[in-house]
C-alpha cells in the first residue's frame, strides 16, 4: 500500500504558520501569503514528483486523488483571492482584517483662548487623547491624523473635510474632529496631544482610544467604548465609564473616583476621596493608600467594602490579599484564597471555595466573622489578645495552638473550638468542608493541615503525631 507524505507535510506547514502568527502577531503573514502562496503548489508538486519516482521503482502506480485535485483548486482560489485583496489595499492587522486600503498620515494643530472657560469637551470617536495641564491660558492641540483610503487623492480630500476644530459653547470649549464626515469606504483616527489651563474640567464623549490626563485641578469625566485610561495629579472628582480596557490607572487624585464598566487591570494609588467601582474586571486590582471608603461590586458575585486602605489591597481571579486596612471590612467572593493582615474594626469574610488566613496584628482585636464553603481557615492572634472564640469545622478538624483558654469539642465529623480570653470581641469562624487552626502569631502549627480539595468533600485523615519517647530512651539514642 502506497502512502503519500504530502498531506501530513501540508498540515505541518499550516500548523507551523498559525503557530508563528500566534507567537509573533506583528509578523506580516497576510502579505507573505499573498505574495508567495504559489510556492505551496511548487513544493507540493516537487514532493509528489519524488514520491512518483520512488513508487515507479517499486512498481506501484500512483496518481492524484480526487481529494488532492479539489485541494489544489481551493489553494489556487484562496491564493488568488488573497493576492487580489492585497492589491486592493486589504491588510491583515493585529486586530483583524483591515479593508480600508493604504494608511496616510497628516499633522493636526489648533489653538484657542480659554479665557472664561470652565470645561473642555472632546468629541473624538476614534483615536488617543493626551491632556496635560499647564500655566498657559490657551488650549493648544497637536497630533496626527491617520486616514485609511484606497488612493492618496481620496485621503487628501477627507483630510480637508475633517479639520480638528475648537468650538466655543457657552463656558465650554469643544474639541471636535469631525470624523462623522468620513466616507463609508474610509477609516480615520485622530491622536491628539492637548495642553490646557490646569483649572479646566476635562470631559470626553464616547469613542475608542486611550486616554492620558495629568496635572488637572478640575473634574475628569471619561466615557469610552474601548481603551485604556491613565490619570495622574487630578484635583477634582473622576468619573469613568469604560466598556472595555486593558488598564485603568489613577494616581494622586484629590477627589472621589466613580468607575463602572468592564476590563482587565485596575490600579488606584493615593486617592483622597471615596472610591466606588461597579463592573466586571478580570485582571489584577491594586489599591494603595485610599483615604476614604472603598466599595467594589463585581458582576461575578464579588463584593468588597472597607472604610480606608492606608496599606494595600491586591485582588485577582484566584487570590485576595490585604494589609493595613481600616474596617468595617466586608468581602464576599465565590472562589478566592484570602489573606488579610494588620486590620482594625470589624471583619466579615465569605468565600465559597478558598482558604482564609487572618493575622489581625493590632490590639485591641476587631470582631471577626469568617466562613469558607470549601477550604482551610487559619487565625493567628497576638499573644496578649482578648477575645471570645467560636470556630466550627463542620466536616473536618480543628487545631488549637493558642493555649488552654481554648477547648476543643468533637461530635461526629465536626470539631469546634471555644474559649474566652479576657473581655474582647466575638470571633466566629465556620468551615463547611475544611480545617481550622488557631494559634499565636510567630508560632508554627503543631500539626500540618492538608490542603482542602477544591471540589469539596471530606479531607483525608490527619497523620497522627509521633509518640514522645521517655527521656532516658531519647538520651540513649543520642549516645548511640
Amino acid at each position: 500500500m502506497r502512502r503519500s507524505f504530502s498531506g501530513p507535510l501540508l498540515l505541518l506547514s499550516i500548523g507551523a504558520l498559525f503557530l508563528w502568527r500566534n507567537l509573533h502577531p506583528e509578523a506580516p503573514i497576510f502579505d507573505l501569503l499573498a505574495q508567495y502562496w504559489p510556492f505551496v503548489l511548487i513544493a507540493w508538486g516537487l514532493l509528489r514528483l519524488v514520491e512518483g519516482l520512488i513508487w515507479h521503482r517499486q512498481g506501484v502506480r500512483g496518481s492524484f486523488t480526487g481529494g488532492e485535485i479539489v485541494l489544489v483548486v481551493l489553494i489556487c482560489v484562496a491564493g488568488s483571492g488573497i493576492w487580489q485583496a492585497r492589491e486592493h489595499g486589504v491588510r491583515f492587522m493585529r486586530g483583524g482584517l483591515d479593508f480600508w486600503g493604504q494608511q496616510y498620515d497628516y499633522p493636526v494643530s489648533a489653538t484657542s483662548s480659554a479665557a472664561g472657560m470652565k470645561r473642555i469637551v472632546f468629541e473624538n470617536p476614534r483615536g488617543n487623547i493626551k491632556v496635560t495641564g499647564g500655566d498657559s491660558k490657551d488650549v493648544t492641540v497637536n497630533g496626527r491624523k491617520l486616514i485609511n483610503a484606497y488612493r492618496r487623492e481620496d485621503a487628501d480630500r477627507t483630510n480637508t473635510e475633517t479639520p480638528v476644530e475648537i468650538v466655543v459653547q457657552g463656558d465650554r470649549l469643544v474639541v471636535r474632529s469631525n470624523q462623522d464626515r468620513v466616507p463609508s469606504n474610509q477609516r480615520i483616527s485622530d491622536d491628539l496631544e492637548v495642553t490646557v489651563p490646569r483649572g479646566l474640567a476635562v470631559e470626553s464623549r464616547g469613542g475608542a482610544g486611550d486616554y492620558e490626563v495629568g496635572d488637572i485641578e478640575g473634574d475628569v469625566e471619561i466615557n469610552t467604548s474601548r481603551g485604556d485610561v491613565r490619570l495622574s495629579k487630578v484635583g477634582g472628582n473622576v468619573r469613568m465609564d469604560v466598556s472595555r480596557s486593558d488598564l485603568i490607572r489613577a494616581m494622586d487624585v484629590k477627589g472621589r473616583i466613580d468607575l463602572q464598566g468592564r476590563g482587565s487591570d485596575v490600579e488606584l494609588e493615593n486617592i483622597a476621596g471615596q472610591v466606588i467601582i461597579n463592573g466586571s474586571f478580570s485582571g489584577t486590582l491594586n489599591f494603595k493608600n485610599l483615604a476614604k471608603p472603598l466599595q467594589f461590586e463585581g458582576t461575578r458575585g464579588t463584593e468588597l467594602s472597607a472604610q480606608a486602605v492606608p496599606g494595600r489591597i491586591s485582588m485577582d481571579l484566584g487570590e485576595f490579599s490585604a494589609r493595613d486596612v481600616v474596617g468595617p471590612i466586608r468581602l464576599v467572593t465565590r472562589g478566592r484564597d484570602i489573606k488579610l493582615e494588620q486590620f482594625t474594626q470589624s471583619v466579615e469574610l465569605n468565600t465559597e471555595r478558598g482558604d482564609i488566613e487572618m493575622t489581625p496584628g493590632k490590639l485591641p482585636l476587631a470582631a471577626i466573622e469568617a466562613r469558607s464553603g470549601s477550604g482551610k481557615i487559619e487565625l493567628l492572634l497576638p499573644e496578649k489578645a482578648a477575645f471570645q472564640l467560636e470556630a466550627t469545622a463542620e466536616r473536618g478538624d480543628a487545631v488549637n495552638d493558642f493555649g488552654p483558654q481554648i477547648t476543643k469539642q468533637s461530635e461526629g465529623r465536626s470539631a469546634t473550638l471555644k474559649g474566652k480570653v479576657g473581655d474582647g470581641p466575638n470571633i466566629k469562624i465556620t468551615a463547611n468542608r475544611g480545617w481550622i487552626s488557631v494559634r499565636k502569631e510567630g508560632t508554627m502549627p503543631s500539626e500540618v493541615l492538608p490542603d482542602t480539595p477544591r471540589g469539596g468533600g471530606p479531607r483525608p485523615p490527619m497523620p497522627p503525631r509521633p509518640p514522645k519517647l521517655p527521656k532516658d530512651l531519647r538520651d540513649s539514642e543520642i549516645k548511640m
